[in-house]
């Protein structure tokens, strides 16, 4: 990506790497099969038969289906197909038959769902919407009971001239559907004709046709339409971070083969041995997903570009996609230029603090040389513009989006249901919502576990000054955390376990013994966060008491 300049390229480019498969549902893919001809006819004397070939093959051509091309109408899947195809995209062309319903357990809805992308033709065998709607129902409402988190776009493509009227027939559909949620979003930028659900995107697009103005917009050829929907798919997961992402997730799948080969079937054997020999031996398949891993983590190393993003990307979103508030216009005072202080704040990190300290940028100096306080730390945390600075290029000064940033590069993400006391889980005593337990116990005293097992925990207090260690998210709220790992922190808790783990039932853990007190679970720290508190904590229990010059003391510390 070292040629990309901009925003718009780096989403297009890495949503491109991304898709891999797109259905196109229409009802004339394929040339209608010519009826035969049942009228009577004189009967004529065969003609006399050629002798069979060498190779023993049938003379006569058997029928096959041809695409389908309405010259007249200049409409041709083959372009659609082709303008996918040149961006390495598979697009599956699907004729349904006229008869077929478009369920859940339909052919059409299966293939449909395991799709990144859907483009239904609106009219199917002259229906008028019926079927597509129904599609289209079923695709967003089984996905959020399905996959709630899998993204899907669907594109309408038709020829019809009224887009309006599908865009209100298909969001309406959707609005009224008994699985559906109340949240349909149109933005102004998509005119009425797009919209987005809690995980899909619906846009309404038509085939070049003498539409009012209004529409052109949403006009495109076939021949353009990977371009659109590579577009439209970027408004699902544009941003730069959901870019970063999109891209890793391509370069995981490119590796696949190479990841599989690691996982030869020649280590079949051993790894059955390193089972047999396991204490248990039913573990030994857990360990597949650290294994898993490991390789990912590599591919993520190797095979990414660094920088990632680059410079002329990041001035790009600083001109085009930044808007400043009025407390990043006060920061910088109104002799300097709000955008291009991003853009240096972007771009140079640290070293803005000498390109705004050379005595000729007014306004910015003082604020700078107060936030250089305690070198050779910057910016300093106890200044008074530290919370503005680290808030410039948000839209908010209340820090909250610093804060879930801060969760999401600290906690380990929970796809499943299972909530299991470990090392790093964070739990809050339901009766004092004020105190929260981090977790210390070591990892293999967590698991295989017989009987009631003691686990020790240190004491999270909420922060009150500037000082914090964790944010975690409970009841809707970012709470600030600090951890101070001491002695008199710490304190232990008894739990019976439940097929030799400790888990919790609807997010509660049930501590055992007289007190039988409850312990919502909050978070789970990852592997390494977990590490350090714990490694901490066992540093001040590891601290030597000794006898030694008061003077000398003194001096070490200087």
């Amino acid at each position: 990506m070292a040629s990309i300049s901009t925003m718009d390229e780096y989403s297009r480019k890495a949503a491109e790497s991304f898709i891999q498969s797109v259905v196109f549902v229409d009802d004339k893919i394929y040339a209608p099969e010519k009826k035969a001809d049942t009228s009577e006819k004189q009967v004529t004397p065969p003609k006399k038969r050629k002798p069979a070939t060498k190779s023993g093959q049938v003379s006569e051509k058997r029928s096959t289906p041809k695409i389908y091309n309405e010259e007249l109408a200049g409409y041709s899947p083959h372009d659609i197909q082709a303008s996918f195809a040149k961006k390495s995209i598979v697009c599956s062309l699907h004729q349904p038959q006229k008869r077929h319903a478009v369920s859940i357990e339909s052919a059409t809805f299966k293939l449909c769902s395991a799709a990144d992308i859907v483009i239904v033709d609106w009219d199917l065998y002259g229906d008028d919407g019926v079927k597509a709607t129904e599609l289209i129902e079923n695709l967003v409402t089984e996905s959020l009971k399905e996959d709630p988190h899998q993204i899907r776009l669907v594109l309408v493509y038709t020829d019809s001239f009224n887009l309006f009227d599908i865009s209100d027939r298909v969001s309406e559909k959707l609005s009224n559907s008994m699985s559906m949620p109340d949240e349909i979003d149109f933005k102004d930028s998509d005119k009425g004709l797009a919209f987005h659900t809690l995980n899909a995107r619906v846009v309404i697009l038509g085939k070049p046709a003498s539409r009012s103005d209004e529409f052109t917009d949403f006009e495109v050829s076939e021949v353009d339409l990977a371009d659109r929907a590579i577009c439209e798919f970027c408004k699902l997961a544009g941003g730069m971070l959901q870019g970063s992402i999109l891209t890793g997730l391509a370069s995981i799948r490119k590796q696949s083969r190479r990841i599989l080969s690691k996982f030869h079937s020649g280590l079949d054997g051993p790894f059955l041995t390193h089972r047999a020999l396991g204490i248990p031996h039913e573990e030994a398949f857990e360990h597949i997903g650290p294994l898993l891993v490991d390789e990912i983590e590599a591919v993520l190393e190797d095979c990414l570009q660094k920088p990632l993003v680059n410079d002329s990307v990041l001035q790009n979103w600083c001109e085009d996609y930044w808007q400043p508030t009025e407390e990043a216009k006060t920061f910088v005072s109104n002799e300097l230029d709000t955008t291009d202080f991003a853009i240096n704040f972007c771009t140079k990190g640290m070293g803005i603090k000498d390109i705004y300290d050379s005595g000729n940028k007014a306004g910015i100096e003082k604020t700078i040389k107060n936030l250089k306080k305690n070198p050779p730390k910057w910016p300093s945390p106890s200044s008074s513009n530290f919370n503005l600075l680290t808030s410039y290029l948000s839209n908010e000064t209340a820090g909250e989006d610093q804060k879930e940033l801060s969760i999401l590069m600290s906690q380990r993400t929970c796809y499943g249901h299972d909530r299991i006391l470990k090392l790093g889980t964070i739990i809050r005593e339901t009766e004092n919502e004020e105190r929260y337990l981090l977790c210390l116990q070591p990892s293999c005293d967590s698991v295989r576990l017989s009987k009631p097992s003691t686990f020790i925990f240190c004491i999270l207090r909420k922060a009150s000054g500037d000082k914090l260690t964790h944010v975690v998210r409970a009841d809707k709220n970012n709470i600030e955390l600090v951890y101070k790992p001491k002695i008199e922190n710490a304190v232990t808790k008894v739990f019976r376990p439940t097929k030799g783990v400790v888990l919790a039932s609807d997010l509660l853990f049930k501590e055992h013994g007289d007190q039988k007190k409850t312990f919502t679970w909050i978070a789970q720290l990852k592997p390494k966060h977990a590490q350090r508190a714990a490694e901490q904590f066992a540093r001040e229990l590891s601290r030597v008491g000794l006898l030694e010059s008061e003077w000398l003391r003194l001096r070490a510390k200087i």
